[in-house]
């Protein structure tokens, strides 16, 4: 045979089947282009300088790497099985006119290398074209300020050809196999065989209802948000499990009972699209199964990742709801109230200066400890096995008029309460000690508690004076005070120049400070701003919503492609079938209702599942979200109502295409 033989009938079967193929490159290209877009960002140098500090971005993206990784190499093998399908007839025919297997394979792997070429350049390229564009939108997504600079990684390059070549290989190798364990009269009927009428396995039927029951009983019934991030995962994979379990033979066991059914059964369109579903079953389970578990990959990250996005602000005012705060201790307690009003007045003196003003200020004096909350009783000292978290922040009445201003008198065992967790209560049980509670407090910055997680527990309690809080401290070693002062500024303008003010004071105050420098156990002391904490956020909700909008475009390609390429098979297939029926009496009115009728199944009966699964994961992402400080729920429900509409959009657009390619097919 010629040199280029070959090649050139390599080529000819790509554009003859063009088709199936040309989506097939458009696919692979534009995953090989997502990876390469994700790598390059993750080892970009602008999101490693120096002035960003600890950013969770490269992180994050390196986990988003190995998601894409994962992904190409399942979708990828899954887009190969339907092609290959389509192709055996034309494999057969090359045997039955004198070719070879192993010619057959040599036409097969020019195949895959003008493919593997086109798919890595046009990949790799539009990946190095669009890169800069998603570097920016991550700078603006994150608000970061860094030197903007176009690279082209090598180890991207590298890297996106490790994980490739070995992917395109395999397919080779596979569709190899197929062809020569074949014999060709198979391969002849290889893309017209049907499915036996396939039995209700009752085993598998009861595992998938089992497991997809557990993970929703998992996710309705978890309470403690850090106990649901553990127990999320366990719930995926069983809902996972149930949900290809009951496509698989659930769903074979629903078409039998429509089968049943006569009134339902023996009408034109119904009689049709049920007895090719049933028939055919076993293979489109599988697509419909897959195409469920993106749609609901797709609403969970969408949902999520966008709520927690808008919610930086919230999620700011929450975990810290002054502009600046610092505190000062040692174990000694050399630290007093004189010394942080010295660093306060220099603070309000340097302000004047500068024209800042201030909206609120406090100075408090702090005993705090972690607690158990166990049967109605708090146990001091407790420590917090991490599922049960609580900080008691202890204040006496003297210091708590002192810092707010106010005249409260308390007796021996009365207390003032704040807290986010208890009904109201008349008396509290703290180590077997009882006391009433007689009133409760909403001020202001009342102590570290307010910028715990949303879903923690807040307690806050004035008590009698700091000999009864030493009392039920008792058991705590070297109990000593934490000395918290924190103020709001009037004007944002103020912000970055008071900030520079604190910074300055606070350190030279805390160096010179004879007491501190003195204290044989060392102090603590810590400045927080504001800002500081909202860039924290926006590097990691701005990171996961990039990511989450990254991926489900990734994950929405991917069920569209799994769409067509069913449809597309199953339209060759139904395409005999349906002439036979129109030569026995069928009007073309009622080919194209059994064809809507089959294509709504199809098409709407993931979308509708996936929305369950959503439904029922509700209350475990709300509770993991809680973590993260997301108190407004509200907030998230349109994030979710949002994103099901506009796949329910996308969807619609893509049966009017699909229905429209099929009903072509079918009808030629």
């Amino acid at each position: 045979m010629k040199l280029f033989f070959y090649p050139r009938l390599a080529l000819t079967n790509l554009k003859k089947n063009s088709q199936i193929y040309f989506p097939y490159l458009l696919t692979s290209s534009f995953t090989v282009m997502m990876f390469y877009l994700i790598h390059s960002l993750s080892v970009n140098s602008g999101f490693k300088d120096e002035q960003l500090g600890a950013t969770m971005l490269p992180f994050i993206l390196e986990l988003g790497t190995y998601v894409v990784i994962i992904f190409a190499f399942i979708f990828l093998f899954y887009i190969n099985s339907f092609m290959m399908k389509r192709r055996k007839k034309e494999f057969a025919l090359y045997n039955i006119l004198g070719m070879e297997k192993k010619h057959v394979m040599c036409i097969l792997l020019y195949e895959t290398l003008f493919v593997v070429i086109v798919s890595l350049v046009l990949g790799v390229l539009f990946g190095v074209l669009f890169s800069q564009f998603m570097y920016l939108c991550l700078v603006k997504f994150l608000q970061l300020n860094t030197n903007l600079a176009f690279e082209m990684p090598v180890s991207s390059m590298m890297m996106t050809l490790k994980v490739f070549l070995p992917i395109f290989l395999l397919s080779y190798l596979f569709n190899v196999l197929q062809i020569k364990l074949s014999k060709p009269i198979e391969l002849l009927r290889g893309s017209h065989v049907g499915e036996r009428e396939p039995k209700v396995k009752w085993l598998f039927t009861i595992v998938g209802f089992l497991c997809l029951g557990s993970g929703y009983y998992l996710a309705q019934t978890i309470e403690n948000p850090m106990l649901a991030v553990g127990v999320f995962f366990i719930a995926v994979v069983l809902v996972i499990i149930g949900t290809y379990g009951i496509f698989t033979s659930g769903s074979i066991m629903i078409l039998k009972m429509l089968k049943k059914n006569k009134r339902f059964y023996y009408q034109t369109r119904h009689f049709t699209a049920v007895s090719q579903m049933l028939y055919r079953m076993k293979q489109n389970a599988v697509g419909l199964a897959s195409i469920c578990i993106l749609c609901t990959c797709i609403l969970v990250m969408l949902s999520s990742t966008v709520s927690l996005y808008l919610s930086i602000q919230d999620s700011t005012n929450i975990f810290m709801p002054e502009d600046v705060k610092y505190y000062v201790g040692s174990e000694d307690d050399k630290f007093s109230y004189q010394d942080l009003d010295i660093i306060h007045n220099k603070i309000m003196n340097e302000f004047k200066k500068e024209n800042i003003e201030v909206k609120n200020y406090t100075l408090k004096r702090l005993f705090e400890e972690a607690v158990k909350y166990e049967n109605d009783k708090f146990i001091i000292g407790g420590g917090s096995d991490g599922f049960n978290y609580t900080i008691l922040s202890a204040m006496s009445v003297e210091d708590y008029n002192r810092s707010y201003h106010k005249n409260v008198s308390l007796k021996g065992n009365e207390v003032l309460l704040y807290d986010n967790f208890l009904d109201e209560q008349k008396s509290l049980n703290i180590d077997d000690k009882i006391f009433d509670v007689v009133g409760k407090i909403d001020d202001i910055y009342l102590g570290e508690t307010t910028g715990l997680m949303s879903e923690a527990n807040i307690l806050f309690m004035i008590f009698n004076d700091e000999e009864t809080i030493r009392s039920v401290m008792s058991n705590v070693e070297e109990l000593t005070p934490v000395y918290i002062a924190t103020l709001d500024y009037v004007d944002d303008k103020d912000v970055e120049k008071g900030n520079e003010i604190i910074n300055k004071v606070c350190s030279t105050e805390i160096r010179d400070n004879k007491k501190l420098q003195e204290s044989e156990s060392g102090y603590l002391y810590g400045l927080e701003f504001k800002r500081d904490i909202q860039q924290m956020y926006m590097d990691m909700f701005g990171s996961l919503f990039f990511l989450g909008i990254f991926l489900g475009v990734l994950f929405l390609m991917a069920a569209i492609l799994i769409m067509y390429y069913k449809q597309l098979s199953e339209g060759y297939e139904d395409q005999k079938r349906f002439e036979i029926m129109q030569n026995v009496g069928m009007s073309q009115k009622e080919v194209k209702q059994t064809i809507q009728s089959q294509v709504l199944i199809f098409f709407f009966l993931p979308l509708v599942v996936a929305v369950i699964h959503m439904a029922f994961a509700f209350k475990m992402i709300v509770k993991m979200m809680g973590i993260f400080l997301v108190s407004e729920i509200s907030l998230f429900i349109w994030c979710t109502v949002i994103s099901v509409i506009i796949l329910a959009i996308i969807y619609s657009i893509i049966y009017f295409f699909t229905a429209k390619t099929y009903y072509k097919i079918v009808q030629h």
